[in-house]
């Protein structure tokens, strides 16, 4: 397994993944002790176009998939900060079902961030994709809009990378559909998940964590 961008050491938590319920304890801790949710939407969203440029390089033409959920919102948040010094657009598949997503769509939008519908994609060939279209609480099979989106995103020649896990693979036991995303890397939020050791680097790509402060 991969160090991530950074320097920063894997934990041996990371040898073999943890599951979705001790990354949400880890969450709920941060909680308690008075993060809040939009801090570490933040902090993803920032991370995550920091490995980015690391590891691509700044005045890229990006494109980045964001789903209805706090994963979408982690990519809207990244599409903002890489927006500052490379050429940014968001594929919003649906209206935003959380709040903090409907937030982060309007301030992703007041940056410049050049805000698409699904259907006008392939219309905006990028040098690099950003996978932000479901997160580790996703069910198998895909379907509808998001199988639609991951079969674009496969069939482009851009530098794919998901954010925490491939859409399309199981976060738990790294069972993927036949149209989840094939990135080139995964930026793994805090630690890899179960199902993204599982998987395996042919199914991941390379995997970067990105360290938001859990522990």
């Amino acid at each position: 397994m991969k160090k991530s961008q950074g320097g920063l050491q894997l934990s041996e938590t990371s040898e073999k993944g943890i599951t979705v319920s001790e990354m949400k304890e880890m969450e709920e801790k941060a909680y308690s002790s008075g993060t809040t949710e939009r801090e570490l939407m933040e902090r993803a969203g920032r991370g995550c176009a920091g490995i980015i440029e690391c590891n691509t390089g700044k005045g890229n033409s990006i494109l980045v998939f964001c789903g209805p959920g706090n994963n979408g919102g982690d990519g809207l948040v990244c599409a903002r900060y890489l927006s500052t010094k490379n050429k940014v657009s968001a594929v919003i598949l649906s209206e935003p079902r959380t709040e903090l997503s409907r937030i982060n769509l309007e301030r992703a939008r007041d940056a410049g961030v050049k805000i698409i519908p699904l259907e006008d994609a392939h219309s905006f060939p990028p040098k690099v994709i950003v996978d932000a279209l479901l997160g580790m609480g996703a069910r198998l099979p895909l379907e509808g809009r998001i199988k639609e989106a991951c079969d674009i995103i496969n069939s482009s020649s851009g530098f794919t990378i998901s954010i925490d896990i491939p859409t399309g693979m199981d976060a738990g036991t790294g069972e993927k559909d036949v149209s989840a995303v094939k990135p080139d890397a995964t930026i793994c939020i805090q630690e890899p998940k179960r199902g993204v050791v599982l998987g395996g680097e042919a199914n991941t790509g390379e995997l970067w964590i990105l360290n938001i402060g859990l522990w």
